[in-house]
């Protein structure tokens, strides 16, 4: 049988009053008598699962605005990244700065690579890049020539129509 809403409401409020209370310093066995629970373990468990239900709330926000964050230095460095490829230093600078903000939000910081073969930055970069137009579904004509590019002898010689030879 469902709960009536009413019912349902005032569970809800009087584990509220209940939480507020023991967070306050009042005693189970005062909480009970005050609002008519039959005893101070049916309080203690209403103040668990009050806490349990506010604790899971924090912990799907603080997903969500990670999500949020996350989503936010893709949008910065898919905006600088274009520059980035084209070696102009205040974007690379503002690049390294996102990816330092997004490894530290992600906790990557804190991973020893130990001496992983794509922990240099430029692998990491690209790496990233190609997240970002995957998730994003945006093209970079600048990346679509470089990787049309060969290095031969040091030097980058473009595929037809790469603008140089």
């Amino acid at each position: 049988m469902a709960d009536d809403p009413q019912a349902k409401l005032a569970r809800h409020e009087r584990r509220y009053q209940a939480l507020q209370m023991r967070i306050a310093g009042v005693s189970n066995a005062v909480i009970a008598q005050r609002l008519g629970y039959s005893s101070p373990q049916l309080v203690s468990k209403d103040v668990t699962t009050a806490l349990k239900r506010a604790a899971k709330q924090e912990a799907m926000a603080a997903e969500e605005l990670l999500h949020l964050e996350i989503n936010r230095l893709d949008r910065m460095m898919a905006s600088v990244w274009p520059r980035v490829i084209k070696g102009e230093v205040n974007a690379v600078e503002a690049a390294l700065k996102i990816v330092n903000k997004r490894a530290s939000l992600l906790g990557l910081d804190l991973i020893n690579r130990n001496g992983a073969a794509d922990n240099d930055m430029a692998s990491l970069l690209g790496n990233m890049l190609i997240q970002l137009q995957q998730r994003h579904n945006v093209p970079d004509p600048d990346t679509d020539v470089i990787l049309q590019a060969d290095v031969i002898h040091g030097e980058i010689e473009y595929d037809d129509g790469g603008g140089e030879a």
